[in-house]
């Protein structure tokens, strides 16, 4: 594989994941590369970076969790790092729950959980330092980007070599053994849960603002480059209470801007706490806000029920408002009531029969329900109205190449290339492909054209500006 083109894939799986690939990492990583085509049968490694670029495909989300397992170290076992479980045992955890003897919850996250053993000594350790846990609400969640150490984690099944830091006693006090292995004590399962997340992605986080007592993150920013870990750690500090702990590896914050938290030093490790939000000022009042608006922010919590009822308070008084129409057609086709979704969309462009929106939503819906030829009509009419918009191109190319229609692509391909060279910056994000560059996105054009017209394709003038070296 040559450098330019494992350039590109560094920067996709930064884009997507936020892990930054370390320079000593590459070459362990062009193996798993290669190895994950030769798995696919591809005969080059840019047919593997077209499957990734496509990552709102079924086949492109599949992938994109088979490498997540590549990049991602799972190494874990119970009770590591003595010193910062030292501190937890004997300051941390001690603390929070002397804090919330009157409410009885705690709440915790670890973030990059790998297989679990990290969140299940946490359990354990509550269970030794609480007299009565059972009458107390202990939240315990685990973040983790890898499917399969998430499903491992949540097996809660561990081999001896998980034992490795653990005093036996606490080995045979909390886990039973199995033919597949030890297996966590149920109790302590109640209380923690597991969920594939990439941190990158707050929106993903089933959490709600100011509602954790700590968060672990050891060993995780390692792979993330300064841009990622500072968006991060900004999200964490609005998740943490007051008074909340932040415990990451040793010296992973060296250089970030970590205010509002303080510093902590303990002998074993650094430990960061949100301190008590300063007296809030008087603030004017700010502008009542409309019930789009409301209904919007729902929309983005994906609280569906509530935005829609706000959405229908704004429409009835607004009956020709576009947006709202639209956001209310939006709702409909996320929660699958299609015949909704498909009526308030008609409303729409009978009101503007120029909206693309609305027809990128009927065209959407179609494809759904699998009638590609009427989805095909919505994207050709979204063309014919804008004929600079590329996103309808590459949705058109794509269903003709599902169907093997490969007379109308050609002309397609030729179109979308030229428009990405004289409206966008190689380097520029596509809004509609997320972690994707207008030069990943040639690429993945250009890999189509010399995938489907093997011959010929020298012809094409705006075919010739990435290699078609398959």
């Amino acid at each position: 594989m040559d450098d330019q083109l494992l350039e590109q894939f560094l920067q996709l799986i930064r884009r997507q994941t936020g892990i930054s690939i370390r320079p000593q990492d590459r070459p362990q990583l062009t193996k798993k590369l290669l190895m994950r085509c030769r798995a696919l049968d591809y005969r080059h490694p840019s047919q593997y970076l077209a499957l990734l670029v496509n990552s709102e495909s079924v086949a492109g989300q599949k992938e994109w969790q088979h490498l997540a397992d590549l990049i991602t170290t799972g190494e874990s076992y119970f009770f590591r790092d003595h010193g910062q479980i030292k501190v937890l045992r004997e300051s941390l955890l001690p603390d929070l729950i002397a804090r919330h003897e009157g409410d009885r919850t705690l709440r915790i996250l670890s973030a990059g959980c790998a297989s679990g053993e990290e969140l299940y000594s946490i359990a354990i350790l509550l269970k030794e330092l609480i007299p009565n846990p059972e009458r107390w609400q202990l939240s315990l969640v685990g973040y983790d980007l890898s499917q399969n150490a998430v499903a491992q984690a949540r097996a809660g099944v561990y081999s001896r070599w998980s034992f490795r830091g653990m005093n036996p006693t606490l080995q045979a006090r909390y886990f039973q053994e199995t033919a597949q292995g030890w297996v966590i004590d149920a109790a302590l399962r109640q209380w923690v849960r597991f969920r594939c997340v990439n941190l990158l992605c707050p929106e993903d986080y089933d959490l709600l603002p100011a509602s954790l007592d700590l968060i672990i993150c050891r060993n995780v920013f390692i792979y993330f480059d300064s841009t990622a870990i500072s968006q991060i750690l900004r999200t964490f500090v609005s998740l943490l209470r007051p008074h909340g702990y932040l415990l990451t590896g040793h010296t992973e914050l060296q250089g970030q801007e970590i205010s509002p938290l303080e510093i902590l030093s303990y002998p074993e490790s650094v430990v960061y706490q949100l301190g008590i939000d300063p007296p809030v000022q008087p603030q004017p009042t700010p502008p009542p806000i409309s019930a789009l608006e409301e209904a919007r922010a729902d929309f983005a919590q994906r609280n569906y029920t509530r935005a829609l009822a706000l959405a229908q308070q704004w429409q009835a008084g607004h009956p020709k408002d576009e947006d709202c129409l639209l956001l209310m057609a939006q709702m409909y086709a996320n929660q699958g009531r299609y015949a909704e979704a498909i009526a308030t969309s008609q409303q729409i462009l009978s009101v503007n029969p120029e909206n693309v929106n609305a027809l990128f939503l009927l065209a959407h819906i179609a494809e759904e329900q699998d009638d590609k030829a009427t989805a095909k009509e919505y994207l050709r009419r979204i063309i014919f109205l804008s004929p600079n918009t590329v996103a309808a191109y590459i949705e058109l190319i794509e269903l003709h190449l599902s169907e093997q229609e490969t007379d109308p692509i050609p002309s397609l391909l030729a179109t979308a290339q030229m428009l990405l060279l004289q409206h966008h910056d190689r380097n520029e994000i596509i809004p509609f492909r997320q972690g994707v560059t207008v030069a990943m996105l040639q690429h993945y054009l250009t890999h189509i054209a010399a995938t489907t017209f093997s011959k010929n394709t020298s012809n094409w003038p705006y075919l010739n500006g990435v290699t078609t070296q398959i």
